[in-house]
């Protein structure tokens, strides 16, 4: 289990943390212990969900999956920076 060692500030002005993995126990593991430390975060199980969210709802921070199947998170920051 992840254990956060370090004092963070957290923000509770709106800042989002997105969470984009195609492996659902990474994803929900990742997305609990930032919820746990405070964090406010939404998850995405794909690249193409992931650029609608952004799109309709920019986050402050993307944590992105690099190797996923269909959009990978090489595509999706291409997009993201077009």
């Amino acid at each position: 289990m992840f254990r956060i060692t370090k004092d963070v500030k957290t923000s509770s002005d709106g800042d989002k943390i997105l969470v984009v993995d195609d492996d659902s126990m990474s994803r929900r593991l990742l997305v609990r212990t930032l919820t746990a430390a405070g964090f406010n975060c939404g998850e995405s199980p794909d690249g193409l969900h992931a650029l609608e969210t952004v799109h309709r709802d920019p986050p402050s921070l993307l944590l992105l999956d690099f190797d996923m199947p269909g959009l990978d998170g090489g595509e999706v920051l291409k997009r993201l920076r077009a």
